[in-house]
């Protein structure tokens, strides 16, 4: 029928303007370990430019390996990862990389550490700690710059350093699992926060989870790594509407379907 063409010409053009417009591309990845552990095997996929990618997957399929290849922090048994068709060799400015477990200095201030890697990089200190106050009042921190990390709560660390890694205004941010370490609540409340930062921030996010939930809440594509040797088994767009009201996402039909849809792709894989 009509209707049904017209949806599906849609779905085409919107799954045509993530393919257009990418920044980050993995081609053939892959990863084997002291010559017997193969990690993750001829992984190539495509990251568009703004969006939130989230890689989704078992325990042990190489979500977090694959991260650190895109970081520049492993280098690849096979294949290349390429930012604006430069290929990578290391770490660099225009990537990224926020932590699961916070990584912050202990001895250092809210502020010290969010200006850390303007620090690193020379920048006056002046120039760095009025950018770190900035974001430390995008992640609702404002208040609290001159705190240790001992004094703060589990997610005001992790928005700590989501600041830091904000402040470095790198186009790529890799976020590894970084609301697992801290409650359902607190991680329901970043999860939002996430969210309504990317409203104001134009960023590439690249978002590792265990969660299918979180997958689905927070991205435009999820990328489904099988068991190991982790390889790309699937990928969904979930095209759910963010420009309401964000706690509504999980009260959409599209969001429950999605979630079942990818636990019966995922399944197979769990052990």
């Amino acid at each position: 029928s009509k209707t049904i063409e017209n949806y599906l010409e849609t779905i085409i053009m919107k799954k045509s303007k993530i393919v257009s417009d990418i920044i980050l591309k993995t081609e053939g990845i892959g990863v084997t370990y002291q010559e017997t552990i193969v990690a993750l095997e001829n992984v190539s996929l495509n990251i568009p430019a703004g969006k939130l990618t989230a890689i989704l997957g078992p325990s042990g399929c190489g979500k977090t390996t694959l991260l650190k290849v895109i970081a520049g922090l492993i280098e690849p048994s096979t294949g290349t990862v390429k930012v604006r068709e430069k290929q990578i060799i290391g770490p660099g400015p225009d990537r990224a990389l926020v932590f699961q477990d916070f990584a912050l200095l202990p001895w250092a201030t809210v502020l010290q550490n969010v200006a850390f890697g303007l620090r690193a990089r020379g920048v006056p200190k002046k120039q760095r700690e009025k950018t770190a106050l900035h974001y430390i009042r995008e992640v609702g921190l404002l208040g609290f710059e001159d705190k240790y990390p001992h004094q703060l709560s589990g997610g005001m660390r992790q928005r700590t350093g989501l600041a830091r890694a904000l402040t470095i205004n790198s186009d790529i941010l890799l976020m590894d699992e970084p609301f697992s370490a801290v409650d359902e609540q607190m991680r329901r409340k970043l999860q939002e926060d996430l969210l309504n930062l990317l409203r104001i921030e134009n960023k590439t996010v690249i978002f590792v989870t265990h969660s299918i939930e979180e997958a689905v809440y927070l991205a435009d594509q999820v990328v489904i790594l099988s068991g190991r040797p982790g390889s790309i088994a699937d990928i969904v767009y979930p095209e759910i509407d963010r420009r309401g009201e964000i706690d509504l996402i999980r009260r959409q039909s599209r969001y429950m379907e999605l979630v079942d849809e990818i636990w019966s792709s995922l399944k197979r894989y769990v052990e």
